[in-house]
């Protein structure tokens, strides 16, 4: 009898679904100007036409075959074949490949460049034209990338110290602490041991055979994607194909690896110590299956994540404006973990080591929200920067460069994710985030917190470590809080608008237009400069700047002046910074607050729909400023953690006993003390705020972007020409000097087996804009040789940082040569630095380099491949100093011009000077190097 109840309930359940059948699940479209294709060896290939820049075409070769791909001895292999494959093809032997490629007109790292990652090895490039010649050149040399590899030993050997340089410029407490992270997170899948960087033991030893066999076993075609975007045709694509990639025989694939994470859902304690640790970290990990959303159903599972994270950490972010007894920042998140799983995250930055107290703390917030949840005022503001968010990254890639496009499709590509029309994905994403109900939010996090059981993870000093409670501790803490959630938060509440009743419009007083750039001047002694550009379509990059910075203020206001960034913490107009935060929420904006030595301002980024916005913040931060000192005192305690971590650290050791030097006469740029954080008070933050913002005479509001002149001066007029404007003005000062005469800085700190050594100078010089201009171009060329020198020739360094400015405020030029190393070789390899200075200055720089970087330049300055960054600073310039309004075609035509001989000059000038610094920093535990320095 109950076999047949159950079978008639069985029947009717099935009949029930039968009469209201589940609606389809649509899938996300995917873009409409792709063009896919195959050739009969299996490598596809995905074209995209583009037009920016001008007659250009990019390509990108993917490898389906990464890090996670390697065997247990080939840890770090994929990226060393990458590495191998700008050594040594058979039509390109050693390093002539690169150098074949420069001299074509592209630079490498910015124009070549290949990239290694858990899924994937790729390589790039963006040719200086899309002439039939040069198709081919490109074409044939990824082809020779793909599959003419000829592993020259003498250049292997090169080769794998430059991979060891790579890794150890990476190394750092952030990066340790990241990395032991992933490996808890990610522990017994194939992900936690799997860092594309790999295993130096390995590379240092593994036989040439297993590097090859990964090659071997990996770059066929069948497994390799060509991405082509730009000015060409599917004809011309598939001709190129034919001719370089067609005669390359598939071959069957190695089996891929298991690339499943276990979820076993039980609490467990995991503990991370690190001796440089000064900020201790808890944070309570939720590992959750997820998928890559491809269908409309999986995107809306998504976003209600995201949504209820970003809801939470609103909640959160409110609640810790002032620290608490245990918890000084609390904040949630939700990150990738790996293809298919995602980790929703809860940290806390600690102010104590009673641990026990915090965990319970924290416990104790996830189950008052997942029993009294948030409110819907929570879920629309975060769902206004949501969708925002999502239309920005849509707008950055509508009508783009070719870089912008190829790496769009790679990075879903990479990912494994549906090549989707980023706009209509915009337009999904609106549409579904619309949808979702407080009440699924609510559910959501509940379900989170009730089913689930977190991994607890301790970043703590090792001194610390007996004072972490016992899992036992914590799993009858966890049962404890979701048993007995605490009484609600009180809901954070806001006015309509932001600014009820908008100011009167200006007068204008001049308004010209030359160049593309209009110029007005408005009857409160402000400016207004606009440049249109169509780079990013509706995004405006934004500048409001006016002279008087530290150097302009008494010496009690200067440090003062330096902390005037945290003035955004406490709100204006009435409003506190929660509140700002939930009315600014729709609004596409970025703004930050800045302070040097001889300016002062605001720089940011909006888009045609949100510049209203933008320009009405700003209007009530100066006109209607305001401190709280409950809010100030909670920020120096958070500064006075960034000093300690500053002092404590090997890299805060070695930048502050430069800055001690280098800023001898500039002490407002050396460190902050904890002496002189405790002397700042908020009427000090007020007064330098009033004396340096009070009147907007001499300022001028910079924009260059995506709109219309009559949008700009209408909204400039109303929010800039009203701000009040006095008499007081400041002007350019001359700034004191960089330090003079000879200094040698040696550091021993820090855990790493990591060296540092930076080479900074300065020489006197008048500041005039031509030799600026040869100093980017011997920069240029100095870099170039650096580069042969120290990595291709010696293998002693992955990059090297160099550079030489000309500052007009002090009359100086100054630059820096900085790198990482093996300690063992600081001497060395700065014998080898000098040495290449002292050959510049002696024998000169030479017609070819010269010509070769300037081939180089001049492609960089086409006008459809400048970058709206690049606009601005121009603009800036001409704005502030009256310097040209065509700086770039004024540029292109001096520079062919330019004479080896005038370089060589500037050179011998430079770095005759005897103002040096010369810093080095080596590990704290090796006694050899400690001894000697």
């Amino acid at each position: 009898m109950r076999q047949l109840l159950i079978v008639i309930t069985t029947c009717l359940f099935f009949l029930g679904c039968q009469q209201a059948p589940q609606p389809i699940d649509t899938p996300l479209k995917e873009r409409s100007d792709l063009i896919r294709g195959q050739l009969p060896n299996g490598l596809q290939y995905i074209l995209v036409k583009n037009a920016r820049p001008e007659n250009r075409v990019s390509l990108q070769l993917v490898v389906h075959a990464g890090s996670l791909d390697e065997e247990d001895d080939q840890k770090g292999i994929a990226h060393l074949v990458e590495h191998m494959a700008f050594n040594g093809t058979q039509h390109y032997p050693a390093n002539t490949l690169i150098e074949h490629q420069e001299k074509l007109g592209m630079v490498f790292g910015r124009d070549v460049n290949a990239m290694t990652e858990y899924y994937t090895t790729s390589y790039f490039l963006h040719l200086p034209d899309n002439t039939e010649s040069m198709m081919n050149e490109g074409f044939h040399m990824l082809a020779q990338q793909a599959s003419a590899l000829v592993f020259d030993p003498d250049e292997l050997e090169k080769e794998r110290p430059v991979v060891v340089e790579e890794w150890r410029s990476g190394l750092s407490m952030m990066s340790r602490l990241g990395k032991a992270n992933r490996q808890i997170l990610l522990n017994h899948s194939r992900f936690g041991d799997r860092e594309p960087i790999g295993d130096m033991d390995l590379v240092r030893h593994v036989d040439a055979s297993r590097i090859k066999a990964f090659w071997q076993d990996w770059y066929h075609p069948n497994n390799m994607t060509l991405i082509v975007v730009g000015a060409t045709e599917q004809a011309q694509v598939e001709a190129m194909l034919a001719r370089h990639f067609a005669k390359l025989a598939p071959q069957t694939l190695p089996k891929r690896p298991d690339l499943r994470v276990p979820l076993d859902n039980q609490l467990k304690l995991e503990t991370i110590t690190d001796s440089e640790i000064t900020t201790e970290v808890l944070s309570l990990n939720f590992r959750q299956q997820a998928k890559e959303p491809r269908t409309e159903s999986e995107l809306r599972a998504q976003l209600l994540n995201e949504l209820t994270m970003q809801a939470l950490n609103k909640r959160l972010s409110e609640q810790y404006q002032i620290e608490s007894q245990h918890i000084s920042k609390m904040m949630a998140m939700a990150r990738p973990l790996a293809t298919g799983y995602r980790n929703n995250r809860l940290m806390a930055l600690l102010t104590t080591d009673d641990y026990q107290s915090s965990v319970q703390e924290m416990f104790g917030q996830l189950s008052r929200f997942a029993e009294h949840g948030i409110s819907q005022s929570d879920l629309d503001t975060v769902r206004y920067s949501l969708i925002s968010r999502y239309q920005q990254m849509a707008d950055s890639l509508r009508d783009t460069t070719n870089r912008r496009v190829m790496m769009s499709v790679f990075n879903r590509l990479r990912t494994q994710s549906p090549l989707v029309d980023n706009h209509q994905y915009a337009e999904q994403v609106e549409l579904l985030a619309n949808s979702i109900l407080v009440s699924e939010i609510n559910q959501h996090l509940a379900q989170m917190v009730h089913t689930q059981q977190p991994i607890v993870i301790a970043q703590i000093h090792p001194d610390s470590l007996d004072k972490l409670p016992s899992e036992q501790r914590l799993n009858q803490a966890w049962t404890v809080a979701k048993a007995n959630p605490p009484a609600a938060t009180e809901v954070v509440t806001v006015r309509s608008q932001l600014m009820a009743s908008p100011p009167k419009p200006a007068k204008i007083i001049s308004h010209r237009e030359e160049s593309g750039v209009h110029v007005w001047e408005l009857d409160n002694g402000s400016q207004v400069w606009f440049e249109a550009s169509e780079e990013t379509a509706n995004q405006l990059l934004i500048e409001y700047r006016g002279w008087g910075g530290t150097a302009h203020l008494p010496n009690a206001l200067r440090r003062p002046a330096m902390q005037l960034r945290q003035m955004g913490r406490f709100g204006y107009a009435g409003l506190n910074s929660q509140q700002l935060k939930m009315l600014n929420a729709p609004y596409a904006n970025k703004i930050m607050t800045f302070v040097n030595q001889d300016s002062h301002g605001f720089i940011g980024s909006s888009d045609v729909n949100s510049l209203e916005n933008w320009l009405q913040n700003i209007h009530l931060q100066i006109t209607q400023p305001q401190v709280d000192e409950a809010l100030w005192q909670s920020s120096k305690l958070l500064i006075e953690r960034g000093i300690e971590n500053r002092l404590t650290s090997a890299h805060g050791q070695f930048n502050s006993a430069i800055d001690a030097i280098r800023y001898q006469h500039n002490p407002e740029l050396q460190a902050l003390s904890l002496d002189e954080l405790h002397q700042i008070s908020t009427d000090d933050l007020l007064t330098a705020w009033q004396q340096l913002f009070a009147s907007a005479a001499g300022h001028q509001l910079v924009i260059v972007g995506n709109a219309e002149p009559e949008q700009v001066i209408e909204l400039a007029r109303r929010y800039i020409g009203s701000l009040p404007s006095s008499t007081r003005r400041y002007f350019p000062v001359p700034l004191p000097p960089l330090a003079e005469g000879r200094h040698q800085i040696r550091i021993a700190a820090g855990e790493e087996p990591m060296a540092v050594t930076s080479l900074l100078f300065n020489q006197p010089m008048k500041y005039r804009l031509e030799q600026a201009d040869q100093a980017y171009l011997l920069s240029r060329i100095i870099s170039n040789r650096l580069r042969e020198s120290l990595r291709e020739d010696a293998g002693g360094v992955y990059s090297v940082r160099f550079a030489i400015r000309f500052d007009r405020h002090r009359n100086q030029a100054f630059g820096m040569i900085s790198y990482s190393h093996e300690p063992q070789r600081s001497q060395e390899l700065k014998d080898q630095v000098l040495a290449e200075i002292e050959s510049l200055k002696t024998h000169g720089v030479t017609k070819q380099e010269l010509q070769r970087v300037i081939h180089q330049t001049k492609q960089a300055l086409v006008a459809d491949n400048l970058s709206d960054r690049q606009r601005i600073a121009y603009l800036k310039s001409a704005a502030r100093y009256g310097e040209s309004l065509t700086a770039v075609e004024d540029y292109l035509s001096w520079i062919d011009g330019v004479e080896p001989e005038s370089l060589t000059a500037l050179a011998q000038t430079i770095f005759s000077t005897s103002n040096w610094i010369d810093a080095l920093l080596v590990p704290a535990n090796d006694s050899d190097i400690e001894s000697s320095i």
